[in-house]
This record gives C-alpha cells, sequence and structure tokens, in this order.
C-alpha cells in the first residue's frame, strides 16, 4: 500500500483519485520507485471530494506533477510556479490544456505503455472468435464427450461468419496510434493482407510496415475482420458503415470511441456479423443482456490493458518523460499530446499519437526507439 507523503519541497507530486489500487493496483509502486531511483523526491496525495490540488502544503514548489483519474484546474497550474510537466494515464484532453500550452509545459500520456497489451488483446479475441475457442472450452468444460458427436468433432469454424486462419484474410485497422500499430504488425507477421484507416497519420506510418493505406469510405469492400483499435472524430465508424460492411465479417473492439457500437449491436443481434470486444455500451453488462449469450459474440470485461506488465509499462514510461523533463530534456514526442489535439475535445481520443503530430522526428530516432524497446 501506499502512503500519504507530505515534503517541503518535492520534485514529483503524483495525485490520485482512491482507485488506483482497483484500477491500476501495481502501478504505484513502481512509480514512486522509479522516480526515487532517479533521484527525486515524491510526494503522494489522493484528492477527496472538496479537497483541490493547490491546497496541499508545498505545492508551489512543485515541478512535476503526475494525475491518476483527476482533473486539475485552472486555478492548481497557477499556483506551480515551477511546473515543467504534466503526465497521467489517459489520454484524454486536460481542462488545463489552455494554460499548459500558454507555459510550454508538456502533457504526457503514458498509455504507449498498455499499448502492446492491448494489441495482443485485439489479436487473441480475433483468434478465439475465428476457432470459436471460447465456445470450444466451454463444451469441453461442461459437456465433455457429448460436445463433439462424430465425423465433425474437430471441426472448429462457424460456417457463418468468417474462420479459420489469420493468414490471407483482409484485416483492417482503424486507427494507428501505438496499439493499432502493434495490431496491424502483428496481423501482418501472421500472414494476413492488412489495411488501415487513420486520416490523421503521416505517410510515413504507412509505407515500411507493408500496410495499405485505405479510407474509412472502402472499409466494407476491403474486410474479412475490422479491429478498432482507437478512435476519432475523422477516423470513426459510423453506422452507415456498418451496415455496409460484408455480411459474416468480424469486427474486433478494444476501443469504444472508435465505432458505432449501438449500429454494430443491432447488426450482431440479426445474426449478420461477429463480434470479439473488449469494451461495451455500458460496464459492468447486465446479466440479462441478449450480447452475452451469442455464438456470434466473444467478450472480455475491459481487460486489454489490465495486466501487469501493463501496469509497469505505464509507470515506466511516466517515469522516463518525468526525469527527462526534471533534466531538461523535452519528453519523447510520441508521448506528448499535442497541443492541438490537447485543446480539442472531439479529437481528445487521439492522444499521444504519433510522432509526426507534435514534433518533427527523423525516421533514425525513431529507427532508435524501436531498438530500445521504447516504441
Amino acid at each position: 500500500m501506499l502512503e500519504e507523503a507530505t515534503l517541503d519541497s518535492p520534485d514529483v507530486l503524483v495525485v490520485d483519485d482512491g482507485f488506483l489500487t482497483a484500477t491500476w493496483p501495481y502501478l504505484g509502486d513502481r512509480l514512486r520507485s522509479g522516480l526515487a531511483d532517479g533521484g527525486f523526491t515524491v510526494m503522494w496525495k489522493r484528492l477527496r471530494a472538496g479537497r483541490h490540488l493547490r491546497d496541499i502544503p508545498g505545492i508551489a514548489e512543485v515541478a512535476a506533477l503526475v494525475v491518476l483519474g483527476v482533473e486539475p484546474e485552472p486555478a492548481d497550474i497557477a499556483a506551480m510556479p515551477r511546473l515543467a510537466v504534466v503526465a497521467g494515464v489517459t489520454g484524454t484532453s486536460l481542462a488545463v490544456a489552455p494554460q499548459l500550452a500558454a507555459r510550454s509545459i508538456p502533457h504526457v500520456d503514458g498509455a504507449r505503455g498498455h499499448s502492446h497489451s492491448q494489441a495482443e488483446m485485439a489479436i487473441a479475441l480475433t483468434l478465439s472468435a475465428l476457432r470459436q475457442l471460447p465456445s470450444w472450452h466451454i463444451k469441453m468444460a461442461v459437456e465433455g464427450p457429448r460436445a463433439w458427436p462424430l465425423p465433425s468433432w474437430q471441426f472448429s469454424d462457424h460456417p457463418g461468419y468468417v474462420n479459420g486462419t489469420l493468414r490471407g484474410k483482409r484485416v483492417s485497422v482503424i486507427g494507428l496510434d501505438p496499439v493499432g500499430t502493434h495490431v496491424a504488425h502483428l496481423c501482418v507477421a501472421f500472414g494476413a493482407s492488412v489495411s488501415a484507416i487513420d486520416p490523421d497519420a503521416d505517410d510515413v506510418e504507412f509505407s515500411p510496415c507493408g500496410i495499405e493505406r485505405i479510407g474509412l469510405e472502402q472499409v466494407a469492400q476491403a474486410t474479412d475482420i475490422l479491429v478498432v483499435a482507437s478512435g476519432s472524430r475523422r477516423s470513426h465508424v459510423s453506422a452507415e458503415l456498418v451496415d455496409r460492411l460484408t455480411l459474416g465479417s468480424l469486427v474486433v473492439t478494444v476501443d469504444a470511441a472508435g465505432i458505432d457500437l449501438a449500429a454494430l449491436r443491432a447488426r450482431v443481434l440479426r445474426d449478420e456479423l461477429m463480434w470479439a470486444t473488449d469494451v461495451f455500451e455500458t460496464t459492468p453488462v447486465d446479466l440479462d443482456d441478449p450480447i452475452l449469450s451469442r455464438d456470434n459474440v466473444i467478450h472480455t470485461p475491459g481487460v486489454a490493458g489490465r495486466t501487469r506488465d501493463a501496469n509497469y509499462g505505464v509507470a515506466d514510461v511516466l517515469v522516463e518523460n518525468v526525469i527527462r523533463a526534471l533534466h531538461g530534456v523535452p519528453p519523447w514526442p510520441w508521448d506528448r499530446i499535442s497541443a492541438a489535439a490537447d485543446t480539442t475535445s472531439d479529437d481528445a481520443a487521439t492522444r499521444g499519437r504519433s510522432a509526426f503530430e507534435t514534433e518533427v522526428v527523423s525516421l533514425t530516432e525513431i529507427g532508435h526507439a524501436i531498438g530500445a524497446g521504447r516504441w
């Protein structure tokens, strides 16, 4: 358990909403130890109802602010004249974005730390849907030998929907944030034909990776499997586009913002599409929700980025960027939420996207980052 501490001159102030151990149980200790190993003093606070960041003793001396489920107010930022960086996990826009931009204070997103976890969950959901893995597991556990009568007991495909191997399938990925990029690369490695939709991405993000760039209007014709890795105003799969998806297609969702979930649900309930999802319209899902009892749906309860490795990864991204800022070095550009995204609510979900949104980064530097495991 983390204990609150008050210091006269802390380098880093970490503030959580009181639910950190439930949402990110391994993040706190990793974050604290990483900052301490870097030689910085840390003050940790849980912000209770009615309290403000600006009321915390020593706030004026804080150089780095890490917010975990807490929304700073403009007056809080004004109370921190030494502030050099603000960091967090969600990657969404802050209400204080104008104040940060006016003072050239970078806003860092730690989401890259759990992007591999989310991408691998997308692949796991895809493979599970193609082979009906959860259904077979339940049949074997509950029914035993009665579950697979001869002669077809080893046939795992669902003939009404896309099935079989990922190799040879046409996969379209919505969003080339770190999650979407990893999904696309993994699908290419599996031998799929991969397209990606992201109007905000630079062309250089497509060309070296064996990924074709297509527009939203091409999704229905180019897709056996649609993976919704992320979403923004310009890359949202609308209800109209959902209705145009080919009968029997598989839709995989790890980000609810990227697609019209109501339209998708309607087609799934009509047995027109298969759905493998880690996100829903409401959480938790009611036990009597008809979506839960269907053989064309595979579902997990929002656990794509909730592994111990993901906790550690997020903490490490936050530590690395905070330490860089405190040493007078800019945070990594791919972890920074650009001023444009930070102040435009419709595009807040583009969170900490590519290096090219925040500043020009050479391909050599990106290559070094990939080689070092930072990207």
